[in-house]
């Protein structure tokens, strides 16, 4: 992995790496900042320490992370703000916090990891309960990047537009991919609709990883076309149509988790199905009888940073459906509501609404009921009345499905990127 770098600034010197507003750094530059911040690392910490790095939109930050890896020692990214939560987490993992200021550029070094080695240790987004602290090593995030780079004919000359949050996954995963490939990142973190939109009507941009929630309001502001964009991956939860949509652009959704060090099945650009999604090269994808997704292979994590290693497939919080080698991912497990006997997956619910002109973006949630147990309720952000809704859904899904308790809101709570936050949506019903 660290190899990445030094190989991409022999052969492509003069090819961009980062790409932030004005700046563009190019291979060479990087790969000399990078390893004198990795040589000033390596004089001050021991091998394999957990040094964290706030993760804001700058050049300087993420060369900082890149350097920590390269030093030998294992990041640790963190949101771009500080909070409470955060320092007690990194604590409890006997981390300390670096900034670019408190590392002196020395004679330029690096160290060859092992595969086993643990590259970095990404906190979850907690949307199952408070996040945990996951290691990927670096064996890992090459067999991540090589199943990605196979998937999308990921090439030299592409040109990634990152906009997801740079302390999780999603987003960190571009800047290993890019580096692999010896392309461009173009850095418009965190998300503003007219400078993607901007960047993507320029048309130098060629991929793009987005949540479901960008691309609507992409389409809200105006985005019309993308020159030159070859595809766009969706995920963080179900894509609506009307994400799918978006510029014109070849929107392919995806699913992965931190654990999966990002995307392992991504629907397959030539297929009229978008939700039977194609097991990546190297994945192996199945599902127990309890409707569990279970995942292993070369790129699933060996386990969180304060417990052993994992013994056996990763077993997801994910409810899917195997069609042959395709897979369809169906909702959490955890978010199954029980009504009157019946299960009801709160996001076939949701992408039944996305599909309804008027309203909106749908959450919808389980809320405890005397005598069914649990009752269905979806609160959108259309403008559309709530009869109105409630007659489009009922051609869309079955009778027990339908929700019983409706509510119009200005927008709807989110915990991480983009993901629904269902504990904040069933509050808003109380």
């Amino acid at each position: 992995g660290v190899e990445w770098y030094a190989r991409s600034a022999r052969d492509r010197p003069r090819a961009p790496f980062l790409v932030v507003g004005d700046e563009v750094l190019h291979y060479a530059e990087a790969w000399q900042r990078i390893s004198g911040l990795a040589g000033g690392i390596a004089s001050g910490h021991p091998a394999g320490a957990l040094l964290a790095v706030r993760m804001r939109p700058s050049v300087d930050d993420l060369l900082l992370a890149l350097a920590v890896q390269m030093a030998g020692m294992v990041l640790v990214p963190l949101p771009a703000s500080e909070s409470d939560a955060d320092r007690r987490r990194l604590a409890a993992l006997g981390g300390v916090v670096l900034s670019p200021e408190d590392v002196p550029v020395a004679r330029p070094a690096w160290r060859r990891p092992a595969e086993h080695d643990t590259a970095v240790v990404i906190f979850t987004s907690g949307s199952t309960g408070e996040p945990r602290a996951v290691r990927l090593t670096w064996g890992n995030l090459e067999a991540s990047a090589l199943a990605s780079a196979l998937h999308l004919d990921h090439r030299p000359d592409d040109r990634w537009l990152a906009v997801l949050p740079l302390h999780h996954v999603g987003g960190l995963s571009i800047l290993w991919r890019s580096a692999r490939q010896g392309s461009a990142v173009v850095l418009a973190a965190p998300f503003d609709a007219s400078t993607s939109i901007a960047l993507l009507h320029d048309g130098a941009l060629t991929l793009g990883s987005f949540v479901s929630p960008m691309l609507e309001r992409l389409v809200d502001s105006g985005l019309e076309r993308a020159p030159g964009f070859r595809f766009g991956l969706v995920g963080g939860g179900p894509a609506s149509p009307r994400a799918l949509a978006a510029g014109g652009m070849r929107l392919l959704a995806t699913y992965g988790m931190t654990e999966t060090a990002s995307q392992v099945a991504t629907a397959d650009p030539a297929s009229p199905r978008p939700d039977r999604l194609v097991v990546l090269s190297g994945a192996e994808i199945g599902v127990r009888p309890d409707g569990r997704i279970l995942v292993d292979g070369p790129m699933v994590s060996p386990g969180d940073a304060a417990a052993s290693d994992r013994q056996g497939p990763l077993v997801t919080a994910d409810i899917g459906r195997l069609h042959g080698d395709r897979l369809e991912v169906l909702g959490r497990a955890d978010d199954v509501i029980v009504t009157g006997g019946e299960n009801v997956m709160p996001e076939r619910v949701e992408r039944a609404l996305a599909a309804i002109p008027g309203a909106g973006r749908g959450a919808v949630v389980g809320l405890p009921d005397d005598r069914w147990g649990m009752v269905v309720a979806a609160c959108y952000t259309g403008p559309a009345a709530p009869e109105e809704v409630d007659r489009a859904v009922r051609r869309l899904i079955a009778p027990h499905e339908v929700p019983r308790r409706w509510m119009r809101v200005e927008a709807i709570p989110e915990i991480g990127i983009g993901k629904v936050d269902r504990r904040a949506v069933a509050a808003l019903f109380e």
